[in-house]
């Protein structure tokens, strides 16, 4: 079964749905492979001030937020809701626990070493590294 072929001429560049966003009145220049350059910031403005507002706003209101977490976690419905409270004053108050980085057990650690390296290698991986430093500075 073969599908009907439009000809070239009948096939049309549609103009995009969502005109490309024009409220940044500076371009930033980046680098060849599409980095910022350093010193340079992809949000010179910084964050809207609207945001530290909400934040200030939700901060007033910790303490009530914080007895809330306490009352359902001592009198909650369910073991649920009591669980959730408990973990979120613990997050809280001692931060989440960390998160080991685990792989396979059957394999060695990763990680790379000058002494794992041999002259080559490391001759090899300096190159890499001076070429990729260079290639910024342009």
């Amino acid at each position: 079964m073969s599908l009907p072929m439009k000809a070239p001429s009948e096939i049309s560049a549609k103009p995009p749905k969502h005109p490309p966003d024009a409220t940044c009145s500076q371009v930033i220049p980046r680098l060849a492979n599409g980095q910022f350059r350093p010193g340079a910031s992809g949000n010179p403005g910084g964050r809207p001030a609207a945001l530290a507002e909400v934040k200030q706003l939700a901060r007033q209101h910790t303490a009530l937020a914080i007895q809330k977490l306490a009352h359902i976690a001592e009198h909650g419905h369910s073991e649920m809701a009591q669980i959730a409270a408990a973990n979120a004053l613990l997050d809280r108050g001692w931060g989440r626990p960390t998160q080991p980085v685990s792989g396979d057990d059957e394999m060695p650690p990763v990680g790379i070493g000058w002494g794992a390296l041999n002259a080559a290698e490391r001759d090899c991986l300096v190159a890499v590294l001076v070429e990729g430093l260079r290639q910024q500075e342009r």
